[in-house]
């Protein structure tokens, strides 16, 4: 689903008053500023932005640096807060200090990710060769992960280390090559979660019919080892009075790798437990600093990639709500010398079939050890060192 192009500041959803805040709040923080500069930074209209102008100097809340040339308007004026302004300003700043894009409402944001799931578009088996291409991937396991990924649902990849678990995981996001959109903070109950994330969201343009979103590519966001529970709540900023939104906020439209599912902190039950009303509503409730629980969309696809096996990591009726488990093998010895072959090709080591007998022979079939997919980077890169 595309975002409204914003005509008027009715479509914003937002209060007036709450655009004066902004306005005397940017003003408080950075010190006078020109009118265009203001609607930059709140990522709307100018014309928006004036008409608040126009009144905050009748109420003799700002008022205009030196004479003014005029031209250009108030776009080109430089503005500054009266002692009256500069005093309402603090004080609006002490509860509400977040300044910068104007947020979208919670409702606004429910609307558009409806249409932004990655189960509206379906995968077909020709993707799947084009995403895998690098990689020596039996096909047969296409017939596994087309149908979880087309499910929209949770997925557990299992197995040995060291085969291509989150290799895979992390290919799967780019059999979507579409793109989202994601504002910079929505506003839940009064209160402003920032969501735009430039470390893990891949922006693609800034240029939106609505400024306060931005287009990206699909996330795909990885927790790992250090995942606890706290940190799939909001987390609160107190010397900014705003929320920073968790990761599963931030990969809503996309896909949030849990790697080494069963390591973390917190046992895989409770981890489950706490997703399980979210993975079957499709929303999830985070708990503002007031205790309040305020309900936001749960709309990614969850990966699990454990070393573990499901029987492991809890019983049947525990892990049906993970509807595909897929496991993945070691090689096959051909496939491990297409890998063997890739990867010498890869760092400039000529191949040899002769030396690649002598390591099968010696290192894996007399030993009888398993061929795992990274024996070959991690053997190479020794003879490379």
């Amino acid at each position: 689903m595309s975002i409204k192009k914003i005509q008027a500041i009715s479509d914003l959803n937002l209060s007036t008053d709450m655009l004066r805040e902004f306005i005397l709040k940017l003003i408080y923080v950075n010190g006078s500023m020109k009118g265009a500069d203001m609607a930059r930074d709140m990522r709307v209209s100018f014309n928006f932005v004036e008409e608040e102008l126009v009144l905050l100097k009748k109420r003799e809340l700002i008022g205009l640096v030196g004479a003014g040339s005029g031209l250009g308007g108030y776009s080109s004026m430089e503005f500054d807060l009266t002692p009256q302004g500069r005093a309402r300003a603090r004080e609006i700043a002490s509860v509400r200090p977040y300044v910068g894009a104007l947020p979208v409402t919670i409702e606004d944001y429910t609307r558009v990710f409806a249409g932004q799931t990655l189960n509206s578009r379906a995968v077909q088996s020709e993707t799947l060769d084009h995403v895998f291409k690098d990689m020596i991937l039996n096909p047969s396991y296409y017939t596994k992960i087309g149908p979880a990924i087309n499910s929209g649902g949770p997925i557990l990849f299992y197995g040995k280390p060291g085969n291509g678990k989150t290799m895979i995981a992390e290919k799967i996001i780019q059999a979507f090559d579409d793109e989202i959109y994601v504002p910079y903070c929505i506003m839940i109950d009064g209160q402003f979660i920032k969501c735009l994330d430039e470390k893990v969201h891949h922006v693609v343009s800034y240029d939106t019919p609505d400024p306060r979103w931005v287009k990206i590519k699909r996330p795909f966001i990885v927790v790992g080892g250090e995942l606890t529970i706290e940190m799939l709540d909001l987390i609160y900023k107190d010397e900014f009075k705003y929320y920073e939104a968790p990761p599963q906020l931030k990969a809503n439209g996309g896909v949030m790798l849990i790697d080494d599912f069963g390591r973390q902190m917190v046992s895989p039950r409770d981890l489950l437990n706490r997703w399980i009303y979210p993975l079957e509503k499709k929303f999830d409730y985070l708990t503002l600093v007031t205790g309040k629980k305020v309900e936001v969309p749960f709309s990614q696809m969850l990966i699990f990639s454990s070393n573990l096996t499901p029987e492991d990591l809890g019983d049947d009726a525990f892990l049906r709500r993970i509807k595909y488990k897929i496991e993945i093998e070691g090689p096959t010895r051909e496939e491990f010398q297409e890998l063997f072959k890739m990867q010498c090709e890869k760092i400039g080591i000529r191949y040899s079939d002769d030396a690649f007998k002598y390591l099968c022979n010696k290192h894996f079939v007399a030993k009888k050890r398993e061929f795992r997919s990274c024996h070959a980077r991690d053997l190479l890169n020794h003879v490379n060192d």
